[in-house]
């Protein structure tokens, strides 16, 4: 009985899949291994990232969790900056005064964040 759950299992396996091999230099073969270790893959499943993602044109799989970090650390600051002129851009729409040492500061502010954020990167 394991015997034929195995065979239908590999039947079913290859009508569902095909396995893909190619020669490739060793140059290439040293640079996809050091790449794969980067991000903890075997070479195989690293190569079959970068060919899933292509074919799909999704990079973001292949972000490193540093990348992904500082990509949402600067949607967070972009929101805050765009959030605060919009909030002025209301107070001035409705005749409010705004008081300007507050908003030089919040400028301040946000440009210290962004030259923290851009020395990490």
């Amino acid at each position: 009985m394991n015997k034929d759950y195995q065979k239908r299992y590999k039947a079913s396996y290859k009508q569902k899949n095909k396995i893909v091999t190619f020669p490739l230099s060793n140059i290439f073969y040293e640079e996809l291994r050091k790449r794969s270790v980067y991000y903890d893959m075997s070479v195989n499943s690293f190569t079959k990232n970068i060919v899933t993602d292509f074919l799909n044109n999704d990079t973001t799989s292949l972000l490193t969790t540093d990348r992904l970090l500082l990509i949402g650390e600067y949607i967070r600051i972009s929101r805050s900056i765009a959030n605060n002129i919009n909030q002025i851009a209301h107070k001035t729409n409705i005749d409010e005064t705004i008081d300007r040492n507050v908003l030089i500061n919040s400028l301040k502010h946000y440009e210290d964040e962004f030259k923290k954020f851009i020395s990490k990167s």
